[in-house]
């Protein structure tokens, strides 16, 4: 028999053929731990990967929660292909919400758009009925909601007797969370616990008796109410946390920015972290017991201080700490470098003084931490302006990319504040739809020349290419979220907010169709930006974050549109999630959605071939080769 180099002939070939065949199935082994995802409909859906030298692909792959390969066209090779059937982007980064408040509101009873005090009693008395004999309203178990705003009654706060008005809650504990959670209504039994005449507000707070007793304000709320609620247990805020996440994964959300959370919270995640029970990543700012002051001795025993950059696979990630300058604008709590419009007898409440906020700025800049202010007034801004220009240096420019100080909502900055705002590069927080909402009374509140020059700017927030040289200028433009439970927390809300300034849920503006100060509108990618490259440099995680890239976490989100289709935004409050990746696992898929056991084999000779041979080339070439071991007896 013809031979070579020893072998024969047949043999020879019999090598070469399942040295091809090997071939292919190592190609196989490859795409089974690295899969190849791709659009199902090329010719009309894309993904969006927001990484400029490739900003529309095809397909990618994923291997340990990390993209490897983005592809502008579907590879020619026959291989398992998992088919995404919409459009993608990359996942979306909410800046700004409180995951823990938003599992407890699903709990909770519902109060928004409530246009009555009639009405909230109905809705109370409704959810009593759907969990009876559960014994809510007992000392032990107060019954909770959010969502009022006095706007609907009149612009008159509410009172503890028109609770008690009606008998079925005479003799309930209730606290109802005002719809900014910076006031909370209390009934009748709760004020009963409290000393007889109530107590004075503390600094920063406020207990309002007119024209009745029941609403406190801040400090007030902190300070005197709150500690007398009952405490939920680690189970119980297990629960709520695991239900947040599964409602925010299914509108697309893959990481969220906690802003403020206890220390003994914290450590509930770090242990989900731990066992892979988060769903989407959580950015976790800390928030002392004692609010706007320095606690390392609460901190000290987190574990993810020791991992600042990530536990459970970057699931749970140390965002700095959170402070308080003032309160919100409905309340008349946002403070005020001159009295309000429409309450000249008050400028809001400042929750700290200006020498103290600037105190404890630099003791937590001074361990570490990133520092983040919730602001919405423009003294509020000021102040903490003033904060962060005493840490960075008052000839900082472009300077703050090291630590990335953030003001969160930044609502109303007087426009000197705004160009340091600017020339430092600190991160403005904004939430679009508190702009939507606020719209209703801002007028009144702040008059028009203040609303016009310092209100709810956005667009202006981006850095302007003209003035800054973007070569030295790492900061990208504001971060983007909503602030749930506060507003809704669909991201398309958001950003249809900031691209038409329209309300979401009304269509409308006080300006008409056109938006409400229509020069401050964001383009559909700017918007697409603020939720999800920006909102990972506002997490100093741009290089692993934010974008469908070669090396950055796979998370990704598909769609039913394109929504850069449409540049008024008008079609981004109709976007419809149809599935949520998060490290390339999927979290969410939509009713009708198959998931990720849609997968498709090409059929052909050589998938035929790999599939008949499975595991065995190794044993096909060792007997073409004369190197197999003697089978064992069966």
């Amino acid at each position: 028999m013809a031979s070579y180099l020893g072998i024969p002939f047949f043999g020879v070939l019999s090598i070469a053929f399942f040295a091809l065949v090997a071939s292919f199935i190592l190609g196989d082994a490859k795409s089974a731990t690295s899969p190849l995802y791709c659009v199902s409909k090329p010719s009309n859906q894309h993904i969006a990967t927001l990484n400029s030298p490739l900003p529309r692909a095809e397909c990618f792959r994923v291997e340990n929660g990390v993209f490897t390969e983005v592809l502008a066209k579907r590879p020619t090779l026959d291989e398992q292909v998992i088919l995404l059937e919409g459009y993608v982007l990359p996942g979306i980064i909410e800046s700004h919400g409180h995951i823990l408040q938003y599992g407890e509101m699903l709990e909770s009873v519902s109060l928004y758009g409530a246009e009555s005090m009639n009405e909230v009693r109905e809705r109370i008395k409704d959810f009593l009925k759907a969990h009876k004999n559960e014994g809510y309203g007992t000392r032990d178990k107060w019954i909770r909601g959010i969502g009022w705003d006095q706007a609907y009654f009149g612009g008159v706060m509410p009172t503890a007797e028109e609770l008690r008005a009606d008998s079925e809650l005479a003799d309930l504990y209730i606290m109802l969370d005002r719809v900014d959670v910076h006031c909370v209504l209390a009934s009748q039994k709760v004020l009963d616990l409290l000393p007889d005449p109530l107590p004075e507000a503390p600094p920063g707070g406020v207990v309002v008796t007119d024209p009745g007793p029941g609403v406190f304000c801040d400090n007030a709320m902190d300070g005197i109410i709150l500690p007398l609620s009952p405490k939920p247990d680690v189970a119980q805020k297990t629960r709520w946390f695991k239900t947040a996440m599964a409602e925010l994964n299914k509108v697309g959300i893959t990481g969220v920015g906690d802003a403020g959370m206890r220390p003994d919270d914290v450590a509930i995640l770090e242990e989900m972290a731990e066992k892979g029970e988060m769903t989407l990543r959580i950015n976790a700012m800390l928030e002392c017991a004692e609010r706007n002051t320095y606690c390392p001795n609460e901190t000290r025993s987190l574990k993810l201080l020791q991992q600042p950059k990530g536990m459970g696979g970057n699931m749970l990630i140390l965002g700095g700490v959170k402070l308080f300058a003032d309160g919100a604008l409905g309340s008349w709590g946002a403070a005020l470098l001159e009295p309000y419009s429409d309450k000249p007898e008050t400028s809001g409440t400042m929750l700290i003084n200006e020498t103290e906020l600037t105190k404890v700025v630099h003791d937590w800049y001074g361990a570490g931490f990133q520092v983040n202010i919730h602001a919405i007034g423009d003294r509020a801004n000021r102040a903490a302006v003033d904060a962060f220009e005493s840490v960075l240096g008052a000839d900082c420019e472009s300077c703050n990319s090291g630590r990335r100080l953030r003001i969160e909502h930044a609502q109303i900055i007087h426009p000197d504040d705004q160009k340091r705002i600017a020339k430092m590069g600190i991160i403005p927080s904004i939430q679009p739809t508190h702009a939507t909402s606020d719209m209703a009374y801002a007028l009144a509140r702040l008059g028009v020349d203040r609303l016009a020059l310092s209100a709810y700017r956005m667009a202006s927030l981006f850095p302007q290419s003209s003035a800054t040289s973007l070569k030295t200028n790492k900061y990208p433009g504001p971060v983007l979220g909503s602030d749930f439970p506060v507003e809704p927390p669909n991201p398309f809300h958001g950003m249809f907010a900031a691209v038409t300034r329209l309300s979401p849920a009304t269509l409308t503006s006080p300006s008409g169709e056109r938006g409400w100060y229509p020069k401050e509108k964001l383009s559909v990618q700017q918007a697409l930006l603020g939720f999800t490259k920006n909102g990972a440099y506002g997490w100093l995680k741009e290089d692993s974050m934010g974008a469908v890239e070669v090396g950055k976490l796979a998370d990704w989100v598909v769609i039913d549109r394109d929504i850069f289709a449409d540049d008024t935004g008008k079609s981004l409050r109709d976007v419809v999630v149809k599935g949520t990746w998060v490290g390339g696992r999927q979290v969410y898929v939509s009713e009708g959605e198959t998931g990720d056991t849609n997968k498709v084999l090409k059929g052909s000779w050589l998938q035929i071939w790999r599939q008949w041979l499975g595991g065995t080339a190794a044993s096909l070439l060792a007997w073409t080769t004369g190197t197999a071991e003697p089978a064992e007896d069966l």
